[in-house]
Parts: structure tokens; C-alpha cells; sequence
């Protein structure tokens, strides 16, 4: 191991221990609100919220603002319920077909039996939502599979969202024999010799990100401020993005976290979630005594992003500072960094578009099953559409990557369908701004 390699390592541990304030994600639903200031006046809004604690303490990290517009126990965006599907403000694939869910099963089934074929496995999802997707997986292997599926463990915090997911979930799992596993954190997640099946679809993108903006002298923070001129009636802004004028040990510590970030031109701005890379090395060390296999599986890259975060809501994107926790905040997925942070601890594949995944693992002649089967014109429009959204090149098809995290003696073998990553951590890697 290199000498360079070694410090990336160490910096990435010490980050983790330093960031370990819990993730806001869409499986996570709650944050305790300390150190937050208001007005005497009872606070009758997230922006308000915000503005009074800015007013107190001085702008606010961009990581911060994402978490309190998330997660918020009164105002946050996913304190407001249901959230998923074509009623909320966007649908995942899991929601659109039922042939996602199948084919993410597909090759969960040829690692395990690239594994060997252990006769009992563990089932883990990080941000499960409404439960479809594992409800799909689990229903395929109640089909194909000649294993006991010992556990399934969803890594989720809203009580709201375990009740729907309980409700989708336990009637499967009693079926398996199967117990139904509910963690807050994946630091709740433990070590086992059965093989682990892990799953982690849109969950990387909801993790908060701090923006860091490089001048000649290394990095600063860019945080959220006040708008001096925002007016009500104008409707404009009421929060802005400004950059700190001195450097702080978060600006120095992150951007040397990957030698990549330390690459990139004066003027530069970096989104860095340093839970992205505590998580997913976690997920890497549940795999170590009996093995596993996994899919990350979200919107972005394998390079680093600027100025990805945005809102949603109905569908359509909203600008960042538009009503403060009506609207699903995310950012666009490092995959390189992911990468990086299961240096050590898990190979990885990928990433791949999700096109090319669906379409590698069969997706067009299980199409024509189900088209084969639909009971009249109306059903099978919509199966076709659905599975056509899943693959469109101008969509979902290619803005959504599929990366492969395997771990155990079957994890030297190809991958299918993904090209290994390349062993030498010091490859070049790109890096081009979004």
C-alpha cells in the first residue's frame, strides 16, 4: 500500500468518527434540533427556524440546511407522511415495475451462487421506503430460490415508514420464516457468518453534503446565509449561498479526504457527505465474516459534482431555497468516493447506467411474459411503459447508476454484468464538474 493511500485511509476513518450525526435520507425521518436558536416569538415555519438560528449563530453549512428541511420533527419534508409515488413529489423504480425489484433479485441469485450457494442468507436494505422494492426480491427468491432466508433488516428510522413497510413486509417474510429486523442506523446492523444480500436504492442522494469552494490557499466552506435583499413581495430568495472567509478544520480535513478533490482547478466547488463514506464502509464490515454481495443503486456519477443539489416536488425541480421543507432536497451521488471509503474492506464493480443493467440481466423477455399475461390492452400499456421508463436513454435509464459492492472468496471473480474496478487506488479517476 502506498504512503499517499494509507493517509487518504486514515483521513476517511477520522472523518467518519468526526461526522457521525445521524444521516438524513429518506429512511431517516427525525433530527433532534439542538443547538438550534428562535425567537421569542413561536417560529411558525422551517424558514423561520432557520433565519432566527442564522440571525444567532451565523450562516449554517449546507449539510445543515438539508438536514433540518428533511428531517425537522415539525416542518421537515419527511415529518409530512407519505412521500413515495405518483401522489407525492417523485416515484422510484420499485413503484413504476415490478420487473426492477425482480432483476435486482436475478443477480443477487448469481452472486449467491457464485458464493457457493450457502444454504441460509441475511437480507439487509438501507432506505427501504414502502417496502416494494425488497417485497419484489423476496417474492422472486420465494420462487427461484434453494436457500433460508434467515433475516430481512431495514434500515430505517421513521416509525411512520416502519409501519407502512411492516404492514407490505411481514406478511412475506412469516411466509419465509424469515424474521423482520428494524435498525436506526446502520451501526445497528452487526457482523454474521451468513451470507449478507444488501440493497441501497436512492439513499445515497437524500445523505446531507457540505460544498466546499477552492482558492489558492486550499479550501473553504460554502454555507447558507440570510438574503439581504430578500422582500416578501417580491417573492424572491429569502436564503443565499456565500462562501467563508477564513478557512475552518471541517474545509481542511473533508477536501483531503480524496486526492482527487485536491485536483481540481481554483474556483472549484465540491459537494463531500462524509456520511456517504461512513455508511458504506459499515456495510462493507457487516459483510466479513460470512461474506455478501449488494447494489447501490441512485442518480450520479464516478466523479465529484459542484452544484447538484436541488429540490423536488410534484415531480419537477425546485430551487434549493424555494419553502423550506416542502420539498425533497437531494444531491447527486459521488460514486468514486463510495469507492474510495471500501478501499480495504470490499471489492466494487461499476458503476453501470441502470439501462444497461436491466436490459443485461433480462429485462426485455421477462417483459414479454408479463405483456404475454396481461389480462387486456390497458393492463399491458402500462406494463410497457413502465418498463420503457426504466431504460429510456433520455431518463431514468442512464441519470440512474448501478454499482456492485461484493465481498468473500467469489468477490475475485467477474462481476457480471459490470467491469471490475481497477485495483490500483492511485488510477486516474475523472473529475469533471457537473
Amino acid at each position: 500500500m502506498s504512503t499517499s493511500t494509507a493517509l487518504l485511509r486514515s483521513l476517511r476513518l477520522t472523518l467518519a468518527r468526526r461526522c457521525r450525526h445521524r444521516p438524513a435520507s429518506r429512511a431517516l425521518s427525525q433530527l433532534p434540533e439542538k443547538g438550534l436558536v428562535s425567537s421569542s416569538k413561536e417560529p411558525q415555519s422551517l424558514a423561520q427556524v432557520i433565519e432566527d438560528s442564522i440571525k444567532a449563530t451565523g450562516p449554517m453549512s449546507v449539510a445543515r440546511y438539508m438536514q433540518l428541511c428533511l428531517t425537522h420533527p415539525e416542518w421537515g419534508y419527511y415529518s409530512q407522511g407519505d412521500v413515495f409515488g405518483r401522489e407525492g413529489d417523485f416515484i422510484t423504480s420499485p413503484e413504476i415495475s415490478q420487473v426492477f425489484g425482480e432483476l435486482v433479485a436475478i443477480w443477487l441469485l448469481t452472486r449467491w451462487m457464485a458464493a457457493g450457494s450457502p444454504e441460509r442468507v441475511r437480507l439487509l436494505e438501507l432506505g427501504p421506503g414502502r417496502g416494494t422494492l425488497m417485497d419484489d426480491v423476496l417474492r422472486t427468491f420465494q420462487a427461484l430460490a434453494k436457500f433460508k432466508v434467515d433475516s430481512v433488516t431495514l434500515v430505517e428510522y421513521s416509525e411512520k415508514m416502519r409501519g407502512i413497510q411492516r404492514a407490505k413486509l411481514g406478511p412475506r417474510c412469516e411466509a419465509l420464516g424469515a424474521k423482520l429486523i428494524f435498525e436506526e442506523e446502520i451501526s445497528g446492523v452487526q457482523k454474521s457468518p451468513l451470507f449478507t444480500m444488501f440493497i441501497a436504492h436512492e439513499f445515497f442522494d437524500a445523505l446531507p453534503v457540505h460544498v466546499f469552494q477552492r482558492d489558492e490557499a486550499g479550501f473553504r466552506e460554502v454555507r447558507v446565509d440570510r438574503n439581504p435583499s430578500h422582500l416578501p413581495a417580491a417573492h424572491n430568495a429569502r436564503f443565499r449561498l456565500g462562501v467563508d472567509r477564513e478557512s475552518s478544520l471541517l474545509s481542511q480535513l473533508l477536501p483531503a479526504s480524496s486526492a482527487r478533490f485536491g485536483r481540481l482547478p481554483i474556483g472549484s466547488r465540491v459537494e463531500i457527505c462524509p456520511d456517504s463514506s461512513r455508511i458504506v464502509r459499515r456495510v462493507g464490515e457487516v459483510m466479513a465474516d460470512g461474506g455478501g454481495a449488494g447494489l447501490i443503486v441512485d442518480y450520479g456519477a464516478d466523479r465529484s459534482f459542484s452544484d447538484s443539489v436541488r429540490g423536488f416536488r410534484k415531480h419537477k425541480v425546485v430551487d434549493l431555497f424555494e419553502e423550506p421543507g416542502t420539498a425533497d432536497l437531494t444531491a447527486n451521488v459521488d460514486f468514486a468516493y463510495l469507492k474510495e471509503s471500501l478501499e480495504g474492506v470490499a471489492e466494487t464493480a461499476g458503476p453501470i447506467s441502470q439501462a444497461q443493467f436491466l436490459l443485461s440481466l433480462g429485462l426485455e423477455p421477462r417483459l414479454d411474459k408479463l405483456l404475454a399475461s396481461a389480462a387486456d390492452q390497458e393492463k399491458r400499456k402500462r406494463i410497457q411503459d413502465g418498463a420503457k421508463r426504466l431504460v429510456d436513454k433520455t431518463g431514468m435509464g442512464t441519470q440512474y447508476q448501478v454499482m456492485a459492492v461484493v465481498k468473500g472468496p467469489a468477490s475475485e471473480d467477474d462481476v457480471y454484468p459490470f467491469d471490475k474496478t481497477p485495483k490500483d487506488p492511485d488510477s486516474p479517476k475523472p473529475e469533471a464538474q457537473s
